[in-house]
This record gives C-alpha cells, sequence and structure tokens, in this order.
C-alpha cells in the first residue's frame, strides 16, 4: 500500500510509484494503475483523469483507463459522443505539450466535448500529448470539478507528464508481457496472419519493430516516407490491428524485430 501523496514530495511520489509499478506482476496492472492514479489525484489535487490511445478515447474499450476521486463521476463515455468529438482529439496533433481550459473556456468552446465536460460538472480541463517510440501515442486528460479551483502550473503539468510516461512505459511493457505468454493457438492464428504479408511488408514491419520512423525506414529501403506509410496501414488492415504499438507488438512476437 502506498503512503499519503498529501505528505510526500514529488521526488518520493516518483519513487514510491516506480517501486509499486516495478514490483507488480503485469497481470495486475488494471489494479496497480488505479492504485497509483488515485495517489496522484491527491498528489496533484485534481478529480479525475484518463489515459486513452490516439484513436479515441470514446471507441477504445479495454484501452483507455480512467479513475475518479470519491464523489467524482467515473467517465461514461457514451455522454460524448454526440456532436464534434474528433476535434478533441485534433488537439493532439499541435505542437503544444499541453492544453487547459478555464470554466468559461469549456462552456463557450466550438468543441462539444469541452462543453459535455462543463455540463457534467468539470470547472477546469487539461490535456498532456504523450509519445512513445518517437510516435504520438494519445493523450493523459484530466479534470477539477470543484468552482475556485487553482489551475495546474507549467511546473506541475511538467511533473504529471513525466509521471504519466512512467505509467505508459509500463502499460505497454505489461500489454507486450502479456501478449507473448497468449496460448499456442492465437500463435497459430498469428502465424497465419503473418502469411499475409509481402517480402517488402515484411522488411518494413522489421524496421518499424527495431524503433524506426517511416522516414528512417524510407531510406534503408529507398522507398519514399508515403510509400512506408501506405504500407503501415495496410498490414494494420490485414493483420486487424489498430495502431502502431500494437503493430510493433505483433512483429517481436513474430520474431520480425530481431536483429540479426
Amino acid at each position: 500500500m502506498i503512503d499519503d501523496a498529501n505528505n510526500i514530495s514529488f521526488e518520493e511520489l516518483v519513487i514510491q510509484q516506480s517501486t509499486t509499478l516495478i514490483t507488480c506482476q503485469p497481470r495486475h496492472f488494471d489494479a496497480t494503475f488505479r492504485e497509483v492514479a488515485k495517489q496522484a489525484l491527491a498528489w496533484f489535487n485534481i478529480d479525475r483523469l484518463t489515459l486513452y490511445p490516439n484513436s479515441m478515447i470514446l471507441l477504445n474499450d479495454g484501452k483507455t483507463v480512467s479513475v475518479s476521486r470519491d464523489g467524482v463521476p467515473e467517465l461514461d463515455k457514451q455522454m460524448f459522443l454526440p456532436g464534434n468529438y474528433q476535434d478533441y482529439m485534433k488537439l493532439l496533433r499541435s505542437k503544444s505539450p499541453w492544453h487547459s481550459f478555464t470554466a468559461d473556456e469549456m462552456v463557450n468552446h466550438k468543441i462539444d466535448t469541452l462543453k459535455i465536460l462543463h455540463s457534467e460538472g468539470g470547472r477546469w480541463h487539461g490535456i498532456i500529448r504523450l509519445e512513445l517510440f518517437g510516435q504520438n501515442w494519445g493523450a493523459l486528460s484530466f479534470s477539477k470539478f470543484n468552482s475556485g479551483i487553482t489551475p495546474l502550473t507549467d511546473n506541475e503539468m511538467t511533473r504529471l507528464k513525466l509521471l504519466c510516461d512512467i505509467w505508459l512505459c509500463y502499460w505497454q511493457h505489461s500489454t507486450m508481457t502479456r501478449n507473448l505468454k497468449q496460448d499456442q493457438s492465437d500463435n497459430a492464428n498469428e502465424g497465419e496472419k503473418l502469411l499475409l504479408l509481402s517480402k517488402k511488408q515484411c522488411s518494413v514491419l522489421t524496421l518499424l519493430a527495431q524503433g524506426y520512423t517511416a522516414k528512417q525506414c524510407a531510406e534503408k529501403l529507398f522507398l519514399s516516407p508515403r510509400t512506408i506509410e501506405s504500407h503501415k496501414y495496410r498490414m494494420l488492415d490485414l493483420l486487424e490491428l489498430e495502431n502502431h504499438t500494437e503493430l510493433v507488438q505483433f512483429a517481436l512476437r513474430n520474431g520480425l524485430g530481431i536483429e540479426q
């Protein structure tokens, strides 16, 4: 059990959370994340946070985790389906590492997601863009529900992002570990899917799994970055995967990312 977050320094918070995550078994990630996230809620004095991938918070059951303080409503994805919710995700394409919105900005904003959040009781909202393996991964969004609250400072935003980077790395590690331990029948099905890829697609996938960007893959294979991206999205379709991270995990499970 981790200590009361209100009585420790940020350095102590990071050490506690790192120790908790390192010693946790991958299959226990969900419960462990709720524990460390609730500690962060208390330390940063925020009421709800949600960690979600780039493809959209509302469309990724099983790939989104959300935690609320006692007395604060849990995230209800269905509430945010109406309107131009896709524009909320476009905020992550900007160069700014984070965005924040006051109550007045939320209630008058052109993005319906922020208006709905305000109607739910949100009085301040922040979004921190997250990256993994050099790619946009998604975001951490978080809200305060009490009037008269104090917004997070830039220093606090930086600290919260650092903490979330730790969560994200462990989440991806635990997901990969669980996938690598899947049963043999699943591995056999994946082996059949691997046969759907062309030789060129396998070459692209191997480089992606080794951590190369699309531009670097293009240089190594004497192709254009656009062609690499085309191969990537075609592979996502053929393999029935959803994003870059799942594509890399598939490659590693099937030995494509191992340098000779």
